[in-house]
């Protein structure tokens, strides 16, 4: 993902985020329901679309934590 702004944390894509590329949805074509983790970088953004209870699918919830973590540990 690009860095818009200096405090941006860079997520790379994962193998996952590849695999999900083929069932991937733009923004509007989102359900409730389904994963809103971006898994592109534009032209059009892609959100990964997998089925989830919340805002984001298991496997990019803990990715988010995880980045979360690190960030707090930085500061």
């Amino acid at each position: 993902m690009r860095d818009r702004r200096p405090d941006t944390v860079i997520i790379p894509p994962h193998k996952y985020d590849l695999e999900r590329l083929p069932f991937a949805k733009r923004l509007l074509e989102l359900r409730p329901g389904e994963c809103v983790w971006p898994i592109n970088d534009g032209s059009p953004f892609l959100f990964c679309a997998a089925k989830t209870a919340g805002k984001y699918c298991q496997h990019h919830r803990s990715r988010a934590y995880a980045a979360h973590r690190i960030t707090k540990r930085e500061k």
